[in-house]
């Protein structure tokens, strides 16, 4: 079965669609309430927080980017965390980020219809909500079903719209800015204390959550080991700036007052009056929408990975497993995936399991960056058993001199790679403190969710277990 259905699966992302996997997965709602956050805390120097903290999470990018070029199949980090320790490990991280993921999915049609409320109010009351969680939910599972080239297509559609107001916003917001006061007021920016930094870190952190979309889908990526890591960092550099434009533009323009409505709302009725403001309405509209649709996409493949690798066994990792033979589309998983999150976003039990997602993901990320030290450590031993070998069977008398050449530690190649040595270790550190940084109740609500994963998988796996199911 398994390897039946991985040849099923076809190579439907390119690189384009790479990058825009990425780049959905990074800005969905957030980025319409975010500038606003951030001026209140960091004032005149949030514009660089986001170069600064964007730059520290290339870190954790780049690891994913090495990992998703060592192991390509689908599943992104349930992949990883079975190649660096084992079922048990891939079982927890899997389960723990399918829950978040699926529930990211849920609360961004809440949003999604919260925006689209202010232009049909009809959509946020009472029956009207609940019809439209279901037909977009039925939307979401039908474009996946179908086809990944139709879902990327659609991607890019939405992409397309999404990207426009925001270049136009730009392009005209610094068109009508006073440059010679913005430049005058930022060369007088002050750099805040340590503590009010951390608190803007950590939301600048938040917002660049979301760039893994892209690892899940590896399987049906072309030329993944090339594709992934250059979408990864080109994606993530080039919105980093990104942010950082708006925020500057933000800052210079609306400044510290908190605007009544959506922040980036506000400002786009200050460039271009109320047709602008309902322009960026519509916009994060198609911004939650495209975040959605990219969820969608990758996190129906973690069950289908999960049940490849026989991590959900049984008839239910029969059924999860199964690719659609006209489609090439992992249906059922995709089916079982919009329904859970229709259901959460319908009965709002989302808001429970939110409070944990962030911190989740995060921990995914250190145990997918423990793996990749783990991976390079294993191939240095490699390499120096070979090298140990080759040296034994050509010299085999040898001086203690002459085994190791001076130069060996300064050549460029060798800079090389202790920079590569040394960038997972920065990204788990950037992963230890923002995981620090977390509410108690967020880890009340994780811990319980290892303790179930935990019992599922002794339920599945325990010895006993196996015999009868056997």
């Amino acid at each position: 079965m398994s390897s039946e259905s991985k040849s099923l699966l076809t190579k439907g992302i390119g690189g384009i669609g790479a990058a825009l996997l990425v780049l959905n997965g990074l800005i969905g709602a957030g980025i319409f309430a975010l500038p606003a956050k951030m001026a209140a805390e960091l004032g005149a120097f949030s514009p660089y927080i986001f170069l600064i903290f964007g730059a520290l999470m290339l870190a954790i990018v780049w690891c994913f980017g090495q990992l998703a070029a060592l192991y390509q199949e689908t599943g992104g980090p349930v992949v990883y965390a079975q190649k660096g320790f084992g079922d048990a490990a891939a079982f927890q991280t899997g389960f723990i980020y399918y829950l978040a993921r699926a529930t990211a999915i849920a609360a961004n049609m809440h949003v999604l219809l919260l925006y689209a409320g202010y232009v049909w109010p009809e959509l946020n009351a009472g029956i009207g909500k609940s019809f439209a969680i279901i037909a977009l939910t039925t939307a979401l599972i039908v474009v996946n079903i179908v086809g990944l080239k139709a879902a990327m297509r659609s991607l890019d559609t939405i992409s397309v719209l999404k990207l426009l107001p925001f270049v136009a916003l730009i392009a005209v917001g610094y068109w009508q800015l006073d440059f010679s006061t913005a430049l005058v007021r930022s060369s007088e920016t002050v750099v805040p204390a340590f503590d009010t930094i951390s608190a803007g870190a950590l939301l600048t952190l938040y917002a660049f959550i979301g760039f893994e979309t892209v690892v899940v889908t590896s399987g049906e990526t072309s030329s993944p080991k090339k594709t992934i890591p250059r979408a990864l960092m080109l994606t993530v550099s080039g919105i980093a700036i990104f942010y950082f434009c708006v925020q500057w533009l933000y800052w210079h323009t609306v400044g510290p007052a908190k605007p009544d409505s959506a922040p980036l709302i506000a400002l786009a009725n200050m460039i271009f009056g109320e047709t602008g403001a309902l322009i960026m309405t519509l916009t994060a509209v198609v911004s939650v929408a495209g975040n959605l649709l990219a969820n969608m996409i990758s996190t129906s493949r973690l069950t289908f990975s999960m049940a490849q690798q026989s991590l959900i066994p049984g008839k239910l990792g029969s059924v999860l497993g199964r690719v659609h033979t006209a489609f090439a589309t992992p249906y059922f998983s995709i089916l079982v995936l919009g329904l859970f999150a229709g259901a959460m976003a319908l009965s709002g039990s989302f808001v429970w399991l939110a409070i944990s997602s962030v911190l989740a993901r995060l921990v995914v990320y250190a145990v997918c960056v423990a793996v990749l030290i783990k991976a390079q450590r294993a191939s240095l031993q490699r390499a120096s058993l070979q090298s140990a070998s080759s040296q034994s069977s050509l010299q085999p008398i040898t001086s203690e001199k002459g085994a190791y050449p001076e130069d060996a530690t300064a050549t460029p190649a060798s800079s090389v790679k202790l920079i590569r040595r040394l960038i997972p270790f920065v990204a788990l550190a950037v992963c230890a403190w923002s995981i620090a940084q977390s509410s108690t109740n967020a880890w009340l609500f994780l811990l319980g969710e290892l303790v179930v994963g935990a019992l599922l998988y002794f339920f599945y796996f325990a010895p006993s277990n196996k015999e009868s199911k056997g």
